[in-house]
């Protein structure tokens, strides 16, 4: 029997993904990380950037994250982050949009927050 990941996304308001993958690609705070069954167990902090997750069959989900924390344990992979949304969710005017108003705000770690936010889904919405 093949052996496969349990992937679970939470946000604070609900849960943005919970299934199977064979394959987890992570936006890690130090640079992006894979994750195949029998990984090590871990725990890491998240940076604003694209999880992609590989499935049978050649199947791919990309999602974007806003940051957070992954715990790794036993082919399970919990990653709670701000927010999420998955590429067929994001609109890239309404990125632009957020980028525009992010743009606008006084400098400081909310504005570099919000142009991550909103760079992270054009480029999704690009892939």
């Amino acid at each position: 029997m093949e052996k496969s990941l349990t992937l679970t996304i939470i946000s604070p308001d609900r849960i943005l993904y919970q299934g199977k993958a064979d394959s987890v690609v992570l936006p890690g705070s130090v640079g992006y990380f894979g994750v195949l069954p029998g990984h090590a167990s871990l725990v890491a902090q998240l940076d604003f950037g694209i999880l992609k997750m590989h499935s049978a069959g050649g199947h791919t989900m990309a999602l974007a994250i806003d940051g957070g924390f992954c715990e790794v344990k036993n082919d399970h992979i919990r990653v709670l982050t701000e927010g999420g949304e998955a590429k067929e969710d994001v609109s890239l005017h309404h990125a632009e949009e957020l980028l525009e108003e992010a743009l606008q705000l006084p400098p400081g770690i909310y504005r570099e927050n919000q142009v991550k936010k909103a760079k992270v889904r054009i480029l999704l919405h690009q892939s």
